[in-house]
């Protein structure tokens, strides 16, 4: 079974590329493949729009950048307030990837601790629905209640084995008033890993 299907497709302007291409993954997605495009030139704003009125909004995600609207999501939101581990798997990714730099390694101690910070805020949105659950309030739970907590255990863990002080600071730029503050905390809240075709169109970037 192939499960990594890769192509390369040439041709000079007018040949029919986007035609082709949309037929592909048009075929993919009713065979039950997940995609996600990120596209510039709108290629794919038809597609998207007919899959978004067959499952009547359901599915056919499409975002457009502009500078007044730049693409930005919610990566802690779900429909039902249910994370499984592919959910929380890729909260932590995300969070490393913000916090570290590609030559940085992460360590077992790092990882686990910050799985155990999403965990945590996790149960805790999940038993106070009162709180909105977004990037904004899990960095306030990380450093108001998290780190205080990491201070009172009885084994403590040092900074240099996990550097919360560090980890506040660079993710700083992504909480209300950094300027990437729009990034993660999108008020369209679309549960992205339930949906099976998703396009990001990037032209104007």
């Amino acid at each position: 079974i192939i499960t990594n299907r890769n192509k390369f497709i040439l041709g000079p302007s007018g040949s029919g590329k986007s035609f082709f291409t949309n037929h592909m993954v048009r075929q993919y997605y009713e065979q039950g493949a997940h995609v996600l495009l990120v596209d510039t030139g709108n290629s794919y704003e038809g597609l998207c729009g007919l899959i978004n009125r067959k499952t009547k909004g359901a599915d056919g995600i499409y975002f457009t950048y502009t500078d007044a609207r730049p693409i930005s999501f919610n990566p802690f939101y779900t429909d039902d307030y249910v994370f499984d581990v592919e959910k929380r798997e890729s909260i932590c990714t995300l969070l490393l990837t913000l916090w570290k730099s590609a030559d940085e390694p992460v360590t077992k101690t790092e990882a686990g601790e910050l799985g155990s910070a999403v965990n945590a805020y996790i149960e805790t949105i999940r038993t106070n629905r009162k709180i909105t659950p977004c990037f904004n309030t899990f960095y306030e739970y990380l450093r108001d209640v998290y780190r205080p907590e990491m201070g009172r255990r009885e084994i403590r863990v040092p900074l240099s084995d996990f550097n919360i002080d560090n980890l506040l600071t660079t993710l700083k730029q992504y909480y209300v008033g950094g300027r990437y503050d729009f990034l993660l905390n999108s008020d369209r809240n679309i549960d992205l890993l339930s949906k099976r075709f998703i396009v990001f169109e990037i032209d104007a970037v």
